[in-house]
């Protein structure tokens, strides 16, 4: 039996849609993905497997030796291997997890696009625009920064480093709350209001899901599984973790730009999370925990002189009246 081969058009459609953070088939309910487990996580928490300080899992450089490769030109401008693995790496983990033959079209294909609208829009002149140019350097310096604070801060988080973090925050304490989600999403509160009162007189929740919700959830009846209080928008999982086990909402919740009424139809208690699973999510912590130390470093090493709106410098103190 022959495997049929990915669709060039839907892989590059899918890493474009992936790269805008619109991904297809996602209930609105739902926050922004978050990083999967590393899997190359150890499996021995009497002591740590390796160090990262010697990355030897990262495979994010594997193929920095062949970065230069050109794999594509438009206008004579060079798109290269390492342009291709830049943008693999950066698609979240639903895609990245894919093949790299199978992703390796589609990628090409959005940064020959990606290319194709620069020269159009230097054409017009647009990068020579003062905003357009300001907008460029932030985006620029805002890359630069993020690199440093990762390059300086991972060099101290070590596996050892890891697996202390654990212990202390995770190991032996209960795992997250889960709860089983229906949702129901209208685009206007008063249509979300008659929904609510169909269910109350008596009709299913699945079906008036299936009939009536705009979600992405209503082929299923509007299951969304059991999610993780931080896996929802804001304002849904609020009211979700606050309600009683087979209640709904009395009103509509508006979050993400529409209305949504949830049920809940479980609650559970998870167990205390293997390292190995939560293991990418101590990494983030400790970034994110390391962001201060280096900020300071870096001011430490600069002169800064502050200005008020007009250019100027302000004004020294006056000195207090003596009559």
């Amino acid at each position: 039996m022959r495997t049929a081969k990915p669709n060039r058009r839907i892989l590059a459609a899918m890493v474009f849609l992936a790269a805008a953070s619109l991904l297809p088939g996602r209930s609105l309910a739902q926050a922004t993905v978050r990083p999967e487990a590393s899997p190359a996580a150890p499996g021995d928490l009497s002591k740590p497997a390796y160090d990262t300080t010697t990355p030897l899992y990262d495979m994010a450089n594997k193929l920095e030796g062949t970065a230069n490769v050109v794999v594509a030109e438009v206008d004579g401008r060079a798109i290269t291997l390492g342009d291709v693995g830049d943008l693999i790496r950066n698609l979240p983990p639903s895609l990245g997890s894919l093949p790299f033959e199978s992703l390796y079209p589609g990628a090409v294909e959005q940064l020959v696009r990606q290319q194709a609208l620069v020269i159009r829009a230097q054409h017009q002149a647009l990068d020579e625009d003062p905003m357009v140019r300001r907008r460029v350097k932030e985006a620029g310096d805002h890359a630069l920064a993020n690199e440093l604070l990762h390059h300086e801060i991972m060099q101290t988080i070590t596996e050892a480093a890891l697996l202390d973090r654990y212990n202390r925050d995770i190991a032996g304490k209960p795992g997250p709350q889960e709860v089983h989600l229906r949702v129901i999403m209208t685009p206007t509160q008063s249509e979300a209001a008659d929904l609510i009162r169909d269910v109350q007189a008596g009709a299913d929740f699945a079906a008036v899901a299936h009939r009536s919700s705009k979600d992405a959830t209503a082929p299923v009846g509007g299951d969304l599984g059991f999610m993780r209080l931080e896996s929802l928008n804001p304002e849904v999982g609020a009211v979700a973790f606050s309600l009683p086990v087979g209640s709904m909402t009395p009103y509509p919740v508006k979050s993400a730009g529409a209305w949504f009424i949830v049920k809940v139809e479980e609650r559970r208690q998870q167990p205390t999370p293997p390292f190995a699973s939560v293991r990418e999510q101590l990494v983030q912590a400790m970034l994110r925990d390391g962001v201060a130390a280096v900020v300071k470093q870096a001011l430490a090493g600069v002169v800064v002189r502050e200005y008020n709106f007009t250019g100027k410098e302000p004004d020294a103190a006056k000195p207090a009246d003596r009559n």
